[in-house]
């Protein structure tokens, strides 16, 4: 079971006013040109936030698995509040638990794709939005990140100058994007 946070627990209501407010990235368009340090299979990039009134430095981290881009994750974190993100998407991933008080174990699951939080004791909470519970439009955005990115802009409240979605582009203009697994150059060929 995760242990709350204290950072969070303590000082909630500055919380509050992270999640809240307005933030918004340095740059509209962000290109995953870089591989995360421990795990080469997924690309990363790590953006500079800005908040409206918490004069703190933020980042967005936008990370996307190499072979499957369904499989993303997009992340707020505050280094100077606390060292783990403060709010964060999953698109895939082990279902997590919501370990509160007075809720049985079967309502306390919730799958993937869910976004995270944290409640006023520093418990870390999963939650899915209208548009994750319907099949339709779950599945929308998960076969398009930079639509998906959108509905992480507002549900963070994190735009680029105020109110433009942020983009994002997971294969760098350097490499080819192609599923090696769907892709058969040789189909349809006949051989003598």
């Amino acid at each position: 079971m995760e242990k709350p946070v204290k950072e969070i627990r303590e000082n909630y209501k500055r919380y509050e006013e992270l999640i809240g407010e307005i933030k918004n990235t340095s740059i509209q368009t962000i290109t995953l040109d870089e591989l995360k340090g421990n795990h080469q299979n997924t690309r990363v990039k790590k953006v500079n936030v800005e908040h409206v009134s918490v004069p703190e430095k933020l980042e967005l981290i936008i990370e996307s698995r190499i072979e499957n881009k369904k499989d993303f994750k997009f992340k707020l974190r505050a280094p100077e509040y606390t060292g783990i993100p403060f709010f964060r998407f999953d698109s895939d991933g082990v279902a997590h638990y919501n370990r509160v008080p007075d809720v049985e174990l079967p309502n306390q699951k919730v799958e993937t794709p869910h976004f995270h939080k944290f409640d006023s004791d520093g418990r870390n909470i999963a939650y899915k939005t209208a548009p994750l519970e319907k099949a339709t439009e779950c599945d929308a955005l998960l076969n398009d990140i930079s639509l998906c990115m959108a509905h992480y802009c507002d549900e963070s409240r994190t735009y680029y100058k105020n109110e433009y979605y942020v983009e994002i582009i997971q294969t760098p203009p350097t490499e080819l994007d192609f599923d090696s697994h769907k892709d058969n150059p040789t189909e349809g060929v006949q051989y003598e």
